[in-house]
């Protein structure tokens, strides 16, 4: 994968160009990190069909990238020019005769090749801009801290139920570019969106309406101080030109100027107008000063615990504010089930009930989950009785404020990869705990710990990139164990 990049030559680029600005026939475009889930791929061919001469950079040459590199052999020949892959390599020279440079959101403004490519005054986008630039129809974004996915399912979901035309995608894993033969101008394009992409937002993007989960702490690590991360996520706020939905008593999202039309808060409270609520039960939607809606009973919902009342709540609103009915926003959010990886039950073991919480990379998505399930109307009924299963890679070194959040809420803790031994050292003496290299011996550990009636809750509360390349991963690794030790327990009775 050396020599000189391929492509043609260069006309001049003009430095501050819009980096929102539209892609043309003929336009040389970098495309650096195919990423793991579509957004890279899916820019590629959205420039190829736009008769761009796409170069393609990643610093993996690995059986993953060589397999994507197969998998479009395709584009030339629909008639787009060759694409010029420069697979496992990262040099200045990629630059060479580019005027775009679409950036992973997952490579951070440092990286050498991305600064290297502003320093030059190349206008920087991302696949989430392309898409937003383009997109005929109507935008809804999502974002907050926890809780992102199933609010944006839950949106989709009650705007489909109502008949309207819709489609999901973003960060949630989809890119809504792979869509593009299916936009129309009468469709509602439901956008999860993260901080990562929201940090590198151009200025003139706008949306119709945002909708947020609670604004906490996460990816100190990447963003440098807490203010960046809530101020990368602010810029949605003021993006939204129709309405902007969050929860009440959030200071951080309360505080996000907008000049949205309408603002609609949640809260576990009766509704005042412009808000969702809870009346007798039901959670339910005010809009401006007409009676509330009721939505859908508490009690009949699917998804565990308080916190998901608030993913509905924000759900709901926002649906209501598109003009979906209530009643079909209700059966949609009866009949939701828990998404992958949050808080699902999956399996019983011995008496032992099992719960993958395998999305949590921060405590306070780990924090919600035990209090689902150790409260007094929880699964595990008396307080005390889960075992928790957590670790990876600590954002901030602060396992004290891990050991707080999880302690009032376990019977012990079985912890694995980096944070295992300093997490062990801050809860020690407060609950039974164990420390292990893998995710398979910590797992091990609880089973062994776990008497029937208990449960055991994998719910890392760190990031997975100190044995993982994402949370997913790890998380199918816990599938994985589980089945087989479902298997040996049905074989021995």
């Amino acid at each position: 994968m050396s020599g000189n990049p391929g492509l043609p030559a260069s006309g001049q680029s003009t430095p501050g160009q819009s980096a929102a600005g539209p892609v043309h026939p003929g336009m040389r475009v970098l495309v650096h990190g195919l990423g793991r889930f579509g957004g890279g791929q899916e820019a590629v061919r959205f420039l190829a069909r736009r008769g761009c001469h796409v170069r393609i950079a990643d610093r993996s040459a690995g059986d993953d990238m060589l397999a994507v590199q197969k998998s479009m052999q395709d584009l030339p020949r629909s008639g787009a020019p060759d694409l010029d892959w420069q697979l496992g390599r990262e040099d200045e020279a990629l630059l060479q005769g580019i005027d775009l440079f679409v950036a992973n959101p997952g490579v951070p403004d440092h990286h050498p090749l991305l600064a290297a490519a502003r320093k030059r005054g190349l206008p920087v986008t991302q696949e989430v801009d392309l898409f937003l630039s383009a997109y005929p129809g109507t935008v809804v974004a999502i974002t907050g801290t926890n809780g992102k996915s199933t609010t944006s399912t839950l949106l989709h979901a009650a705007l489909a139920r109502s008949g309207q035309n819709t489609l999901l995608g973003g960060n949630i894993g989809h890119s809504l570019l792979a869509d593009e033969a299916n936009w129309q101008k009468d469709q509602v394009a439901v956008l999860e969106i993260s901080s990562f992409q929201l940090e590198r937002l151009a200025q003139e993007q706008r949306v119709h309406g945002a909708v947020f989960t609670r604004v906490l702490k996460d990816h100190v690590d990447r963003h440098g101080t807490l203010a960046a991360y809530h101020t990368a996520k602010g810029r949605l706020a003021t993006a939204a030109v129709d309405f902007v939905v969050h929860a009440a008593d959030d200071p951080v999202a309360a505080a996000y100027a907008s000049s949205a039309a309408r603002r609609v808060r949640f809260a576990a409270t009766e509704p005042a107008p412009d808000s969702a609520g809870l009346l007798d039960g039901f959670l339910s939607v005010r809009l401006g000063q007409q009676a509330a809606e009721r939505i859908v009973h508490r009690d009949s919902l699917r998804l565990l615990g308080e916190f998901q009342w608030e993913n509905v709540m924000a759900a709901s609103a926002a649906a209501r504010c598109l003009g979906a009915a209530p009643h079909a926003i209700g059966i949609a959010m009866a009949t939701a089930a828990p998404l992958p990886f949050r808080l699902q039950l999956l399996a019983v073991i011995g008496g032992v009930r099992v719960y993958d919480n395998g999305v949590s990379t921060e405590i306070e998505s780990t924090r919600s989950a035990l209090r689902t399930l150790s409260g007094p109307n929880g699964p595990a009924g008396p307080l005390h009785r889960v075992h928790w299963v957590g670790g990876g890679k600590s954002k901030d070194d602060d396992y004290a404020t891990v050991a707080d959040g999880v302690v009032p809420h376990i019977a012990a803790a079985h912890l694995f990869g980096a944070a295992a031994k300093p997490l062990q050292a801050a809860i020690a003496g407060r609950r039974p705990v164990t420390a292990h290299t893998t995710l398979a011996e910590a797992l091990t550990a609880a089973f062994a710990a776990a008497a029937p009636g208990e449960v055991i809750l994998f719910s890392p509360a760190f990031a997975s990139f100190d044995q993982y390349p994402n949370f997913r991963a790890r998380a199918l690794e816990f599938h994985s164990w589980l089945a087989s030790r479902r298997a040996q327990s049905t074989a021995f009775g």
